[in-house]
């Protein structure tokens, strides 16, 4: 063995412990980028099925006071089932219960990723979705 050979060696001891750590840290960062990202996306899908479901109840009910009180209900169930946690959930109902009209639910839903933000995302993010359903034109609106 030339002395070159073994002095190059001698100094290569060591790295390979670092470069596990470097490439170690990479994949942690990418596994939390990539939880994050799923964590937003399934989110926003769940908003927009709250405010699907949201709407339904709406368009049931027979006066706006009551389509806003059931869509309300209904929106805060299906996100509590699904597990998202809103720090500020507003639920819009806007449009008529008349037979035949169209009722419009819009959720807005602030919700915290404290668990993510190391990997760029910020502390919380505001999700917001949209319910739209036809009044039923045999029921009608009006008194049961």
């Amino acid at each position: 063995m030339s002395t070159a050979t073994g002095a190059r060696m001698r100094g290569d001891q060591g790295t390979a412990g670092v470069d596990a750590a470097i490439a170690v840290t990479g994949l942690l960062l990418v596994a939390f980028f990539v939880i994050g990202a799923l964590r937003v996306v399934g989110t926003g899908g769940d908003v927009d099925a709250a405010a699907r479901a949201g709407a339904r109840a709406a368009a049931a009910a027979y006066d706006p006071a009551t389509a806003q009180a059931a869509a309300s209900e209904v929106v805060a169930g299906a996100l509590a089932d699904r597990g998202v946690a809103c720090e500020n959930l507003t639920v819009k109902v806007v449009g008529d219960t008349a037979a035949g009209s169209v009722v419009r639910v819009e959720v807005t839903c602030t919700v915290g990723l404290d668990d993510v933000a190391l990997v760029g995302f910020g502390a919380s993010r505001t999700m917001h979705g949209v319910g739209v359903e036809y009044v039923d034109t045999v029921r009608g609106g009006g008194t049961p």
